[in-house]
């Protein structure tokens, strides 16, 4: 009965004003299931996190995958920071234990033959400016060597081409 006065035309019962809502509400017309729009369904491009199949969009597992990778660059990053120290020590060690230790040896000889060089010859004089070397109280002049490689025996011949000049 109820039905039969609520249909439009039933001259008996006037119409209600404004349009119904919740379980009352009037059928919307919406998109056919396949067809974009539909629930479960891309639109124009794949949505996020979407797998065919199934029913909706699942962001947990994008979400979990990108705090997964972030923990995982960060524990290769600190890994790396370990290794990079032990790495560091190790060469360090190395240093200090070999190479330095051979340096000095080689400084200290490189020292004790310049101190013999001026022992010998404390005639012989630098000029740094003009990167030459001569005699106390000559007129000859030779090229500055390196002094930090001269050998006592290149002394020699340096001093006796000073003195035949």
């Amino acid at each position: 009965m109820r039905l039969g006065q609520m249909q439009p035309g039933n001259p008996g019962v006037p119409p209600q004003a404004g349009p119904q809502q919740g379980w009352a509400a009037e059928p919307q017309a919406g998109p056919p299931p396949g067809s974009p729009g539909y629930r479960g369904v891309p639109g124009p491009g794949p949505m996020p996190g979407f797998r065919p199949g199934r029913r909706g969009t699942d962001y947990a597992d994008s979400i979990g995958g990108a705090l997964g990778d972030a923990l995982g660059e960060a524990a290769v990053g600190v890994a790396a920071q370990f290794i990079g120290r032990a790495i560091k020590r190790r060469v360090q060690r190395a240093v200090d234990d070999r190479v330095m230790p051979t340096l000095a040896a080689a400084h200290q000889d490189s020292f004790r033959e310049q101190i013999a060089i001026a022992e010998r010859y404390p005639e012989l004089c630098a000029c740094f400016t003009d990167k030459v070397v001569f005699l106390s109280g000559g007129t000859q002049t030779q090229p500055l060597p390196n002094l930090g490689s001269i050998t006592l025996q290149q002394a020699d011949i340096l001093v006796a081409q000073l003195r035949a000049g």
